[in-house]
């Protein structure tokens, strides 16, 4: 591994390339799902970013999140799988229960136990299950609640104070009610839904992305019915089945530790 110092608007930064041993082709899946997608080791986060190449695809961004072995995997290439597929099932569907397809979705091995691809898939079940109860969803929707969630970085709850699940409510009533920064009603219904599920994540423990978009779900549901009369439906209370591969679960404290 190698550290260079890169001075870039007057912060000190360090490049790091993971050892050419290292280097995965750019179609292969990650090895692990839990913290580091290369080799499973307990992630680094940090307040500094560095300069780092993702070890699947070698663009160099900055993160201040990465493997102490040295490997980085940037947001596209984590989130890639669970993008693969997303669009197409979610069409297919028929359910009103974004809790419950949030919980299908998730149960495939291949999704990560944290990262960004949450705040894709929020407000991608939120639109779907919004059609499915008979709204007049805008044309692409779905396609553009996926494509907007995708762009919320992994780790914005701790490092910008707002959690990608519950921007991923916004993003889902942005796209129903086709906002932009100039309609102020529905800019604000938007803002709001993303407050209200700020509300509900900010719930003391580390970050648990499965937790975090189950809250913010709940939450939207509430909101939608009372702000804009869409009747979605509340699913079967969850018994987290993910609790081995999160280090940082608070168990007993976590509204869905089986326990």
């Amino acid at each position: 591994m190698k550290n260079e110092p890169h001075i870039n608007a007057g912060l000190v930064y360090f490049v790091t390339e993971a050892n050419s041993s290292d280097n995965i082709d750019k179609g292969e899946e990650m090895k692990s799902t839990e913290e580091c997608g290369v080799c499973g080791k307990t992630l680094i986060y940090q307040a500094e970013p560095q300069l780092m190449q993702c070890i699947y695809c070698s663009r160099t961004k900055s993160t201040n999140i990465f493997c102490p072995q040295g490997h980085y995997v940037c947001d596209e290439c984590h989130q890639k799988e669970t993008l693969v597929n997303l669009k197409q099932r979610l069409e297919k569907s028929t359910s009103t229960v974004p809790g419950d397809l949030f919980e299908e979705i998730t149960a495939d091995p291949k999704i990560p136990m944290h990262g960004p691809e949450h705040h894709v898939i929020v407000p991608a079940v939120l639109v779907a299950a919004a059609r499915n109860a008979g709204f007049p969803v805008p044309e692409n929707a779905l396609e553009q609640a996926i494509t907007r969630g995708s762009k919320v970085p992994g780790g914005w709850c701790g490092f910008c104070g707002t959690c990608g699940a519950a921007v991923g409510v916004g993003i889902a009533i942005s796209c129903l009610t086709k906002a932009t920064p100039l309609t102020g009603k529905e800019r604000s219904l938007a803002i709001k839904g993303t407050e209200a599920a700020l509300g509900a994540v900010a719930d003391g423990y580390p970050r648990c992305c499965k937790r975090a978009s189950r809250k913010a779900i709940v939450s939207a549901v509430d909101y939608l019915s009372k702000e804009m009369g869409i009747k979605l439906t509340h699913g079967k209370p969850v018994k987290c089945r993910h609790i081995a591969r999160n280090q940082q679960c608070p168990k007993e404290g976590c509204d869905y530790y089986p326990g």
